[in-house]
Formats: structure tokens, C-alpha cells, sequence
């Protein structure tokens, strides 16, 4: 242990206290924002209902400002950083003193800018603050951890090689400005990081961490429930030593694109089966415009979804199947503004004319769209979001708002993700003038194109040709179409406002909801919650259906029931989405879950609405949803990412088909796609006519809303042909000695991987929290033996998951290096090794384990959201008393060591209680 820091200066600066920070109404936190005599501006943050405390620290510094001959040195340093300190040296110290504290920890590395951050139990933050800000000053970067480190680089890079943005996103570099730093490959791999004796990149990563890492460049986050002085002073201890100078701030004078890389069309050959169009248009860097959102107006307007908007013209001519306007890459001297179109079939065959339809569009924006009430409205809306918004974890604020200092002015660090001062005509003329066909990029995405390069990195085929002077002319001077711009939005006209506020009443009854029998099979679970000050609801509606789940074809039929069905709606109610609604519908193991949210005063009515178009269409009267062509259109859609499971990560096909061999009720994606694909139009309205009957519903309300204000909902859904009686579908896992050997699972990937699977026995409270204890112990030291030490793949970890209250522990490991029986072997051994790591647990460790995972199961609901969450899923197993989580809590306590150890011993010596699942590539010779 290192001798404690003492602060070499008291001589802070007070950018900004708490009266100066805009924050939201709703927001009962305390800010404060400092700066130290080294420059590190630092942002307080006071909660005083925090459990836990949380730090991060952003610098100016990505991947932009790699060395050419070192490609991807700003991501290894990165991954060095946690790697030891002079006053830690131990390589997994930081992240093992983390985790044995209830913490977590994470990075990134962008463009621009890297991001450091962790959380962790309060009173171990200080300890775990030492050991975190000296990573931005004494960090180790030893030779023999670049080595291990490179293999990590290289691993990831091997996991996403078949990621399709990644390989879009290097074509973009590919054919952008080569002497932009966006032009280089951010990832890094063995090829771009060459390590060698002559030249080792850890003198490599030393000059880059001096010449760039300074605290000027650097800001720092702390939160939790420490005063803002204690933050202050922990601040003012570890962050003063971080040295202030280094280099000046990278200057990007060179444009993204050259002359000749706009007005062109990159048409790209996927891996996967896709069909894509994205229009860029190429603007210039928006940080200062933060205050007014010109580029976010802009994707307002032109990703409009409901009737008459361009989306409906595209739609209606069976060309689009969705679109999204605004998305694309920025940076300090550049912003991609795109507009992304999924295409049907007959789409491929009109590309210009969707180009033509987009620009007529912009014209219409120009000539009518640029108007003061249609930005209020906007404005409106988001600023409701701001004012009500629900609380974020301080894990999630941190990180946040290091980031948001450097873009943002000091009392808008909270504010500047919504402030909308107003529309500020010159700017927004400016970028539509420069969304024009000479200032585009086209890139059209299609197994079927034909191409004439391919990126060296990713492997990617794609084609590079210019427009032609017709195509700029047409496009130029566009036919009009049959599009309307936004009309006033409904839901905006009315302030929200909280309809029932809290009475001492209120106050005194249990949080929990009543249960309100409406019929033998409808139930009515209510809650009036205010307690958070939110003028919102949650309403969850669970529909059993025995005719969904009674086989694939059944479960098939019900998700592209509820695909036709979202596609309705979203046209008909995405006014509601603007203002802040938002609504889902998707079949689970029981039957159809459907969940309305938002604003109170509108819950019921658009409750309503949606489950008059549900009627209906189960009644087939529905002229919009028994159209043949969306049906098609959604059908090969679903058919086609069904059939693309292969191309997915290993691992996430591994955890697929373990819940197709473990649960009722639920079926493989190939399965599914078989099912579709044999399916006909006439059989799926029947299906669908058919899905209802026999339901049983259970509906849970919840927030600013009275019972009786569900009264018109409860009528309709008695118009239901209900069962006789509540009935739910049995959802006990299987058990592993009822279940054959599972073959290996052969992928398209080139990975290797494995699964593998630890059932308990019982379904005890006792048992979850055995299993919990266990998997608080496993995670960290599997991560460190496989990953850190072996380096047998970049995806290795460890999880918990109750099946039906079933525990069940998962240990993972998915490698670009070793063969499938390799993994098996490495974890046998280490299940083995960890049956001796956990009788060396002493009994301090042990009480620090238990009141980590009690304060996890026992911690306040942080929102209404999560709120409604969990007491829905109480509902939905039974739970009717709310307790399950105490009552694990309780069981908890009540373990002692010796009775998670007898239980592992009982797993590993068990054989019925494990199933290992592998796969490996079609290249694969098992036999060799």
C-alpha cells in the first residue's frame, strides 16, 4: 500500500457553483464545477441518495492523434492504462480492488477524445480514486503487458472483422481525404502495432502519453453522496498531481473530403443480405451550434414518420421501409449529415428516384419548413424531456458529463444535450444550400452490386463512380411529391402536469400495487405512484395466449403480427412518440406483452387507440394492416434476419440456442424463418383472427393515473373471447439430465467459442443467492485467468440467470486463437483451479460480498421506470406479495461460507448440473 497523497496546493478556482448550473426541475442533486492550479477542470457532483460513487475522466485525446506508422496506439494505451501504476504495480490490481467492492469499470477510445470511467461502493471511493488518477500519471506501460495487451488489440479486431459497420465505416475512411486524421484505422491490429526489441511500442506509448495526456486537456467527474467539499478535496489530493503542460490541441485544417470524393456514388458489397441507401451530405463542424440544434431541426423534419411525410410517400411506393435523418460522423471541422433508407426489392430499381423524392423534399423544407412555430414545437417537446426527465446513474452521469465539458459552456454541462435557443435562419439556409447532389455522397449497400476494389483492412468489395450530369440536373430540379410537412402536433398543445399530486395519504401506503379481479381471466393491478414528482404512467398489458405459443408457426405468425402491427402504429400515433409517448408490442414466452408510456394525461387515450387497432385487426377490419405488400415487405425482412443468425457472434449464438434448449415455449431462428417462408397470406390473417381466442390478460397501471382512468381500456379488452379463467403456460426450464448432448454449433464466424452452464438443483431463495455469491467470486478471477493471463480470446466473463427462479451460472469464451476443445479444457481446468481460489475467501472477504449483493437487491427503485419494471416483472412470476428480492436478501444473510463452497463442490462434482455448448467455423476440421 502506497503512503496516502497529500495536496501540493489549496489554490482552487470556483468556475461555477449550483445556482449557476442549469439543471432540471426534477434533478435534486448538487453541482459544482472547479478548477485546480494544474487546470484540470473538475465537475462535483453531490447525490445524497447515492449508494455508490462514481469518477470519470475525459481527455482530449483519440485516435486522431496517432502516429502514422502506429495506427490504433491511442486504443492500446488505453488498454495499458489499467494495467499498473508506480504506487500500484500489480497488472489486474485496479480492476480486482473494483470488483471485490461492488464496482464496475469501463473506457473508451473516440475520434477526438478518450473516456475513463468507474463506480464503486461509497467508502471504498477514495482508495479506489488513488488508484484510478494515477493512471494520468505514473502509469507503468511495461513491455511484457504491450505483448499481452497487442493480443487483446488483436483479438478484437478479429471479433468484429465481420461487423458491417466497421467494415462500412473503413470503406468511408477509404474513399475520404487521405490527409484527414479520419482516414486512419482507429482499432489498431498486430499489422499497424508492430512490437519490436529495435522498436518497442511501450517507448512508443510513453512519448504518446507525454506528449498528449496533461491536465489541461483533461477533465475530471467525481459523484456520490459525499458533500461537495469532500469531493473537493478528493479532487484537489489526486487530481493536483496530474501534470498540466503538454502539446497544443490538434489542429484539423485539412477537409474530410476532397473535391473529387463529393458528388459520388460508394456502392458496397455486405456480408450480410442487405439493402441500404444513405444520402451524406458533407457541412461543416457543428460544436458551435449547440445552442440553436440546426442539423437536429433539420432530421426533425425530414425523419418525420406520421401521414403525408416523406417517409409515407417512399412507403406507399413500395420503395423504403424505414428512414432516419441526421445521423452521421462529426468531429471539430466537419459533420456528415445522412439520411439512411432500408429498402424493399422494388426499391433497388428506383434510387434515384428516392433521391429525387429527398431533394424535393429539402425544397419544401426551404419554402415553407423554415418557420418559428414548428422550432417551438420542437423546443416543447424537448423541453418536457428535459424537465421531467427520470434520474441517471451517477455510472452513467460521469462519464457524461466529462465529455460534456469539453463541448459544452460551464452552465450548460447539464443543459446543452437540449438547449434550443432558437431558429437561426442564416445557419439553417447555409446547410440546406450545401444539401445539395455536388456536395453528396451516395452509398448504396447490396449483395448484389457490382464492384472493382476492395479495403485492405476489412476485406470489403465496393465501387467508387460519379454522378452524371443528369443525375445532378434532375436533381437539381426535382418534380414535386405528394408530401406534407409536419402539421401542429395534438399531444404538444397541453402542458404536462401532475394530475394527482402526493397526499399524506400517499405517503403512508405501501408502494406496492392492489389487485382489482375484473373477470375470472382479467386482472387489474394499480399503483398510484407520484412519489417521484413525474407526471407520467406505465401501463404494461400481458395477453396468456395459448395460440401463440403452441408451436414455431404459431410464434412466427405472432411476431410478424406485432411487426405489421408496430408499422401501423407508427404512422398512425408518432405524434405521441414526438411528444415524449412511447409504445411496444412483442410476443414472449406467454403470449404478447404490450407497453404504453409516457406523459399521464395521454396514457389512457393512446392506450386506447392501439388496442382499437389490435380489435380490429383481430377482427380483420383492419384496411391498413391487411395490406399483402407490408406484409411481404416485413415478412422477408424478419425472414432475412432470422436466416442471418449464423453470420453473428459466436457466443450470442451459443446463448440463443441455450434458451432454445432450456426454456418452453421457445424456438430456434431457423425454425421461425422455415416457418415464414411456408407461410401464405390468407394463412397469416387467419392466424391472426385466431390469436386471441382463449386469452387471459393481466394489466398493471402505474404512476400519476387513477383506476378509474383505465375504465374505457378494461371495457375493451373484455371484448376479447377471454378464457374461463386466468391461465399461464408452465415456463420451468429443463432440466440438463432431461436434455441429449448438444452437438457443436457450426457458424459462419471464424472464432471458435464456448459455453458453458451451471444448474442448480433448486429453485430456493437460498439457492439464487448461493448462485449470486458465486458469481460475485467467479467473474473477475475467470476474466483475469482467461482473458488477462491466457489471453485465450477478448470475450470472456461470467453471468448470472434465474430461469423461472432456476439460478443458473454462464462462463464464456470466444477466441480467434484456439480451437473449441482448447476453451473446454482451459475451463475445466480453471473450475477446478476456482474450487481453490474460493476456500482461500476469508470470512472479511465473504461480509464484503454479502452486503454488496444485498445493497444490489435492497437499493431504492432510481425511477418510475424502474419502478414499473420491476414490480411488472413481479406480476408476471407470480410474485404477488412484491418480496422476492428481501426475501433473497434474507437468504443471503443467512449463508455462510462454508455453504457457497459445499454448493460448488456439489456443482462441479455433478455432471447432470453442467452443459458445455461449443461452435466453431464451417472451415473446421474436427477431426484433425
Amino acid at each position: 500500500m502506497t503512503t496516502p497523497l497529500q495536496p501540493t496546493t489549496t489554490e482552487t478556482r470556483l468556475i461555477l457553483d449550483d445556482s449557476a448550473i442549469i439543471k432540471s426541475p426534477a434533478d435534486t442533486r448538487s453541482y459544482q464545477i472547479i478548477e485546480l492550479p494544474n487546470q484540470l477542470r473538475c465537475v462535483l457532483v453531490h447525490d445524497q441518495t447515492a449508494n455508490q460513487s462514481s469518477a470519470a475522466l475525459a481527455v482530449g485525446v483519440g485516435h486522431f492523434h496517432d502516429p502514422q506508422a502506429t495506427q490504433g496506439l491511442a486504443h492500446l494505451l488505453e488498454h495499458m492504462l489499467f494495467l499498473g501504476t508506480e504506487g500500484y504495480p500489480d497488472a489486474q490490481g485496479f480492476q480486482s480492488y473494483i470488483s471485490a467492492h461492488g464496482g464496475s469499470h469501463n473506457a473508451w477510445t473516440g475520434t477526438e477524445y478518450s473516456n475513463y470511467y468507474f463506480s464503486i461502493n461509497q467508502q471504498y471511493f477514495a482508495p479506489a480514486l488513488d488508484r484510478f488518477i494515477r493512471f494520468f500519471y505514473e502509469p507503468l506501460l511495461q513491455q511484457d503487458w504491450v505483448e499481452k495487451e497487442l493480443q487483446s488489440i488483436e483479438a478484437e479486431f478479429h471479433l468484429k472483422r465481420n461487423d458491417e459497420l466497421r467494415r462500412l465505416y473503413q470503406v468511408h475512411k477509404a474513399t475520404a481525404n487521405p490527409k484527414h486524421p479520419f482516414t486512419k484505422f482507429s482499432v489498431g491490429n498486430l499489422s499497424t502495432l508492430t512490437n519490436t526489441k529495435e522498436r518497442p511500442l511501450s517507448a512508443a506509448l510513453q512519448q504518446f502519453f507525454k506528449r498528449w495526456y496533461c491536465a489541461k486537456r483533461m477533465t475530471l467527474v467525481l459523484c456520490g453522496p459525499q458533500s461537495l467539499a469532500e469531493l473537493q478535496q478528493l479532487a484537489e489530493l489526486h487530481g493536483s498531481r496530474i501534470p498540466s503542460g503538454c502539446a497544443d490541441a490538434l489542429l484539423l485544417d485539412e477537409p474530410l473530403y476532397e473535391a473529387e470524393q463529393l458528388g459520388l456514388m460508394v456502392q458496397v458489397k455486405p456480408l450480410k443480405e442487405a439493402q441500404r441507401l444513405i444520402l451524406t451530405f458533407a457541412l461543416p463542424g457543428i460544436d458551435d451550434d449547440y445552442a440553436n440544434k440546426t442539423t437536429s431541426f433539420l432530421a426533425h423534419l425530414l425523419g418525420y414518420e406520421g401521414q403525408q411525410s416523406l417517409l409515407s410517400y417512399l412507403r406507399e411506393h413500395n420503395w423504403v421501409n424505414s428512414l432516419a435523418a441526421g445521423g452521421g460522423i462529426s468531429g471539430g471541422n466537419f459533420k456528415d449529415f445522412n439520411i439512411n433508407m432500408q429498402l424493399t426489392n422494388q426499391g433497388l430499381t428506383h434510387i434515384d428516384d428516392i433521391i429525387a423524392a429527398v431533394f424535393s423534399y429539402l425544397q419544401l423544407i426551404a419554402n415553407e419548413g423554415l418557420q418559428a412555430w414548428r422550432y417551438n414545437e420542437r423546443r416543447v417537446s424537448v423541453m418536457n424531456a428535459f424537465n421531467y426527465q427520470e434520474p441517471a446513474k451517477l455510472s452513467d452521469i460521469a462519464p457524461q458529463l466529462a465529455i460534456n465539458l469539453h463541448h459544452y459552456c460551464a452552465e450548460d454541462i447539464i443543459f446543452g444535450d437540449y438547449r434550443m435557443d432558437g431558429l437561426f435562419l442564416p445557419k439553417i439556409r447555409n446547410f440546406l444550400a450545401l444539401m445539395n447532389s455536388h456536395n453528396m455522397r451516395v452509398t448504396l449497400i447490396h449483395q448484389q452490386l457490382e464492384t472493382d476494389q476492395v479495403e485492405p483492412i476489412y476485406g470489403t468489395h465496393y465501387r467508387v463512380s460519379a454522378l452524371t450530369p443528369a443525375q445532378h440536373q434532375r436533381f437539381a430540379q426535382p418534380a414535386p411529391i405528394a408530401a406534407q410537412l409536419p402539421q401542429a402536433n395534438p399531444y404538444l398543445s397541453t402542458p404536462w402536469q401532475l394530475q394527482h399530486p402526493p397526499t399524506e395519504t400517499d405517503s403512508k401506503r405501501p408502494l406496492q400495487p392492489d389487485c382489482m379481479q375484473v373477470t375470472s381471466a382479467l386482472q387489474h393491478w394499480h399503483l398510484t405512484d407520484t412519489s417521484f414528482k413525474q407526471p407520467k404512467a406505465h401501463v404494461y398489458c400481458g395477453f396468456y395466449l395459448p395460440q401463440v405459443i403452441q408451436s414455431a408457426q404459431h410464434f412466427a405468425n405472432a411476431r410478424l403480427w406485432c411487426e405489421l402491427m408496430l408499422d401501423v402504429l407508427n404512422e398512425e400515433c408518432y405524434d405521441a412518440e414526438i411528444a415524449g409517448l412511447n409504445f411496444n408490442l412483442y410476443p414472449q414466452q406467454q403470449g404478447l406483452t404490450l407497453h404504453v408510456s409516457g406523459p399521464a394525461q395521454y396514457v389512457p387515450q393512446l392506450l386506447q387507440d392501439i388496442l382499437g387497432y389490435l380489435l380490429q385487426a383481430t377482427s380483420g377490419s383492419n384496411a391498413q394492416l391487411l395490406v399483402s405488400q407490408r406484409w411481404a415487405n416485413l415478412r422477408q425482412r424478419l425472414i432475412t434476419n432470422w436466416r442471418q443468425a449464423l453470420l453473428h457472434k459466436p457466443l450470442n449464438l451459443l446463448f440463443t440456442h441455450l434458451n432454445v434448449q432450456l426454456q418452453p415455449h421457445t424456438f430456434s431462428v431457423q425454425d421461425l424463418a422455415k416457418q415464414l417462408e411456408a407461410s401464405d397470406f390468407a394463412t397469416f390473417i387467419d392466424a391472426g383472427q385466431q390469436m386471441f381466442s382463449q386469452a387471459s390478460v393481466e394489466l398493471f397501471s402505474h404512476g400519476d393515473l387513477r383506476p378509474d382512468q383505465l375504465q374505457a381500456v378494461l371495457q375493451q379488452l373484455q371484448q376479447l373471447p377471454l378464457a374461463a379463467q386466468m391461465q399461464r403456460a408452465n415456463l420451468t426450464p429443463y432440466r440438463f439430465a432431461q436434455l441429449d448432448p448438444a452437438p457443436a454449433l457450426v457458424t459462419q464466424h471464424q472464432d471458435h467459442a464456448l459455453l458453458a452452464v451451471l444448474q442448480s438443483s433448486s429453485n430456493t431463495t437460498q439457492a439464487q443467492a448461493s448462485f449470486m455469491l458465486l458469481q460475485y467470486f467467479l467473474n473477475p478471477r475467470l476474466f483475469s485467468a482467461l482473458r488477462t493471463e491466457q489471453q485465450l480470446g477478448y470475450l470472456v466473463g461470467s453471468s448470472y440467470m434465474p430461469l423461472q427462479q432456476v439460478p443458473h451460472l454462464m462462463l464464456y469464451v470466444q477466441s480467434t486463437k484456439y480451437p473449441h476443445q482448447h476453451l473446454q479444457q482451459a475451463m475445466n481446468d480453471y473450475l477446478k483451479v476456482f474450487a481453490e481460489q474460493l476456500a482461500h475467501i476469508d470470512s472479511t472477504e465473504f461480509s464484503k460480498a454479502q452486503r454488496a449483493i444485498t445493497q444490489q437487491l435492497t437499493e431504492n427503485d432510481a425511477s418510475l421506470r424502474a419502478r414499473s419494471q420491476r414490480l411488472w416483472s413481479s406480476i408476471t412470476q407470480q410474485d404477488e406479495n412484491f418480496s422476492r428480492l428481501q426475501v433473497i436478501a434474507t437468504s443471503l444473510a443467512n449463508l455462510t461460507l462454508n455453504d457457497i463452497q459445499a454448493e460448488y463442490q456439489q456443482l462441479i462434482n455433478n455432471p447432470t448440473q453442467q452443459m458445455f455448448l461449443v461452435s466453431h467455423p464451417q472451415s473446421f476440421d474436427s477431426s484433425a
